[in-house]
């Protein structure tokens, strides 16, 4: 049983809890997420079973959508509107400033790691000292706003989808557009629409999946969230030396952006690559530059175990 769940996670869980009641569903221990969504926020969290898990390290994280929720006029101690109210204001500038100052972020953006978090300093979790009232130096991480998109707005809160790296805090995005503002601002809500290629009007709920006996037929080739990558295609004659890890030079390569037949010699030596045989997608591989002008394909990781496959 190998695959991938598009789940939409509900508020109130981690994600460890889907990862927990998915492993007691299915009785499959090998299963893992590929991307953190906070206990409060919802929405897409991408969750591969057996040995698709794999495949996580080779899914797009670069990417991340979400829709949010931005309450004006509060700073809190956590960034949302779950934290404590540490300033508040009624002065809140326009509409039109709030939209030129959301649009002002877009584009590469140093970002100060919350307090509440789970990123770890000398071993311990940001989070725990925080509880224990806490703050420590944290060094700012580049971090990229691809877009921002306004929805609405109201007299104190503005909703707006944002594409932003993996990695990003949308929390401490809200909190920064809030000090830029000059009148705070805080997370109220936050939807994660999109992630690895996979969208929230697909995804499914871990109830749907528990009333369904067939929950199963749910699963998801894990090769839907590559398609990022170059595909290369072995015949069969070189399958078994292809899934032992041997450099095969047997096979068609398909740029991912023309979808067309392609020579490798375009392509730089250990650039990753989809492996199938024939149409069976079996693993990831990269390009090997062997002598003369042979390029070759070696298998990185099966998407499977080909002991019982």
């Amino acid at each position: 049983m190998t695959g991938l769940l598009n789940i939409l996670k509900t508020p109130g869980m981690t994600s460890h809890d889907v990862v927990f009641r998915l492993r007691r569903l299915t009785k499959i221990k090998r299963i893992g997420h590929a991307g953190t969504l906070d206990p409060q926020a919802a929405g897409v969290l991408p969750v591969c079973i057996g040995n698709s898990t794999k495949m996580i390290p080779f899914l797009d994280h670069r990417v991340k959508t979400y829709r949010v929720e931005m309450k004006l006029g509060i700073t809190t101690d956590t960034q949302d509107t779950t934290g404590v109210v540490v300033n508040q204001t009624s002065m809140i500038p326009s509409i039109e400033i709030v939209k030129d100052v959301l649009k002002s972020m877009i584009g590469e953006y140093w970002q100060t790691p919350p307090m509440y978090s789970a990123i770890k300093i000398n071993g311990k979790k940001l989070y725990e000292l925080a509880r224990k009232g806490q703050v420590i130096e944290r060094e700012p991480r580049k971090k990229t706003i691809y877009d921002i998109r306004w929805i609405s707005g109201s007299q104190d809160t503005a909703f707006f989808d944002v594409d932003c790296s993996e990695g990003t805090y949308v929390r401490t995005l809200c909190n920064d557009v809030g000090s830029l503002l000059g009148c705070g601002a805080a997370m109220s809500f936050l939807l994660r629409t999109e992630s690895c290629h996979l969208r929230i009007e697909d995804a499914i709920t871990l109830s749907d999946l528990e009333n369904d006996e067939k929950w199963s037929a749910r699963l998801l080739p894990v090769d839907v969230a590559l398609e990022h990558y170059p595909k290369s295609v072995v015949g069969k004659l070189h399958s078994k030396k292809v899934l032992n890890g041997v450099s095969v030079p047997d096979f068609l390569f398909f740029d991912v952006e023309s979808d067309e037949i392609s020579s490798l010699h375009n392509y730089p030596e250990k650039k990753v690559t989809r492996v199938y045989l024939d149409e069976v997608f079996i693993g990831m591989g990269e390009i090997a530059l062997s002598s003369g002008e042979l390029s070759m394909v070696k298998l990185l990781s099966q998407s499977f175990n080909s002991e019982s496959d």
